[in-house]
């Protein structure tokens, strides 16, 4: 079978149970089969890719499929949903017809039928246009109606839709990766409005759906016509009131990971920063990216795992539909910053324009930034390390190169100030000069482009708090063989008094804990169009004393 009953989503999340990373999600089963029956039996969570979304269709399919009911039986009973069976086995057989008694999961284990679709699966060398992607689908479903009601009428007259109709049931939909088609080049703004007719025409106010859960990475609320899938209530990125929890490893449930299997490496905290960085808009939990966090566990270090897998996941490809909009913006987060913004989202069947509402919006939706609470940011190192990459890009106007960085950062450890000073200037007036001083924010870009190479060894923030303030930058190291350093910046005083101003409020306190810590003062004087710099390695324990 291709679709219907197959035992796909139970072969594979079987497989992912028994990983050695497995986090346990299955009681959302209970959580969306409710919801299901409460009349919101169209269902569809956006999230970026490797977040969990084809583990949790192969689940639902799996619980679900009647042809693996007895062996999703045991298999389920092993899960957390378990320990959910006997309770509501017992209000079954209290009152089989009650509304409570509807709501519950478990009686229909393994009772319905299930048609799994995964549509990345199906596209292929063969699939030219959207008409190939549509007839492929139709044909293999129509193959496996043919199957199973051998006595079904089957003729050009009858839609897919009358064939599902004829046959009496009532069927689960799980369709996993709805809007993969979307990412390829054939598509057109037609093409796209006639695939979301195609799913309309198949799942929408249709007696044989008993309920159809739909995946992907891009929202649906918006699309070249108004509202094709308005029968789905949808739960994104942006928001998700129902299913927060069931997809992104918070960190309680990577540390229980941990101590149940063993992992020692990496740390908590190398995790934390490495992977971390995503917030749940309903309730401000931080989330981990659960497939670099699984990765990275099995290998005992971090590392970015993040891969392009599609025409907008490299971000320089993103950035270039308005480069002098977002080159700034950009350069900003990298060097740590939040960017307050009010984003209206992105959705699926849209063209990704030169607007700047709509770009971060899709590169929220892609998983390249992380949007709460009117914040936006880089959500980690992983992906700081992407958006390092595109700012060396040449294509973006920006002339800085990964030598550069290396060789200003070796200047300020080495405390040549004059070299120091002499560099930043030249890369504010030969390699970004669309970089007008206005204020210290302009001054903080460039600086942000002069250390680039820093990200490799340090974690870099942007006024972060410390002492009696909030200081300029601060470097962390990520490994004991760097000195932390603060760093200050002035516009029209001196680079002496940026010194000055990290002793008196007490930014050193930052870093207690090290033997030394570099300050960094850097000052532009609008007077002479220079800047300068100055150093001073410092002992913590004795200044602070």
């Amino acid at each position: 079978m291709n679709f219907l009953n197959s035992g796909e989503g139970y072969k594979l999340f079987m497989e992912t149970v028994f990983q050695k990373t497995y986090v346990d999600k299955t009681v959302m089963i209970d959580t969306l089969y409710r919801y299901a029956m409460c009349g919101y039996n169209y269902i569809c969570v956006t999230r970026p890719r490797r977040f969990g979304k084809t583990v949790t269709a192969n689940m639902i399919a799996a619980f679900f499929d009647e042809s693996t009911k007895e062996e999703s039986k045991r298999l389920f009973e092993t899960c957390k949903l378990g320990t959910l069976k006997n309770e509501q086995e017992k209000i079954f057989a209290a009152d089989p017809e009650g509304i409570d008694a509807r709501k519950l999961c478990w009686p229909v284990q393994g009772k319905l039928k299930v048609i799994r679709i995964n549509m990345i699966d199906h596209i292929d060398n063969k699939v030219n246009s959207c008409n190939d992607f549509v007839l492929k689908i139709k044909t293999k479903l129509i193959d496996d109606l043919r199957k199973t009601y051998p006595d079904l009428l089957i003729s050009e007259q009858y839609s897919l839709s009358d064939l599902l109709q004829q046959t009496g049931d009532s069927f689960v939909f799980v369709i996993d990766e709805w809007d993969a088609i979307f990412e390829l080049p054939f598509m057109s703004a037609e093409d796209k409005e006639k695939y979301l007719l195609f799913l309309r025409a198949l799942l929408k106010d249709k007696p044989y759906v008993h309920f159809a859960y739909m995946t992907g990475i891009l929202p649906i609320t918006s699309n070249t016509r108004g509202s094709l899938l308005n029968m789905f209530r949808e739960f994104s990125a942006f928001h998700d009131s129902q299913f927060y929890p069931f997809f992104g490893l918070t960190r309680d449930e990577i540390q229980e990971l941990m101590l149940r299997e063993g992992f020692m490496q990496p740390s908590m905290e190398e995790l934390t920063s490495w992977y971390d960085g995503y917030v749940r808009e309903h309730d401000g939990e931080h989330m981990f990216n659960p497939a670099s966090v699984s990765r990275s566990l099995l290998d005992g270090k971090c590392k970015s795992y993040w891969t392009e897998t599609g025409p907008f996941y490299e971000v320089r490809d993103i950035i270039r539909h308005n480069v002098q909009a977002l080159r700034k913006d950009v350069i900003r987060m990298a060097g740590g910053e939040t960017l307050d913004i009010q984003l209206s989202g992105f959705s699926a069947g849209k063209e990704i324009s030169s607007d700047k509402d709509e770009i971060l919006s899709a590169m929220v939706a892609y998983g390249l930034l992380n949007y709460f609470d009117g914040h936006l940011r880089i959500p980690n190192h992983e992906l700081m390390l992407k958006f390092k990459s595109a700012l060396y890009s040449k294509e973006l106007g920006l002339n800085q190169t990964p030598e550069d960085s290396r060789h200003l950062l070796s200047a300020t450890l080495e405390q040549k100030d004059r070299e120091v000073a002499s560099m930043i200037e030249e890369l504010h007036t030969e390699k970004l000069p669309f970089f007008e001083y206005r204020n210290e924010d302009s001054l903080a870009c460039v600086v942000t482009m002069g250390y680039l190479a820093a990200l490799d060894d340090y974690r870099i923030t942007r006024e972060d708090k410390a002492g009696k303030g909030t200081a300029d930058f601060t470097f962390e190291p990520r490994n004991g063989s760097y000195i932390p350093i603060i760093l200050e910046l002035k516009i029209n005083h001196s680079a002496k008094n940026a010194l000055t101003c990290i002793r008196e409020k007490n930014y050193i306190s930052r870093f207690r804990e090290y033997p030394k810590v570099l300050l960094v003062g850097i000052n532009y004087s609008e007077r002479t169009k220079k800047h300068t710099c100055k150093t001073e390695l410092v002992a913590p324990g004795e200044v602070l004393q």
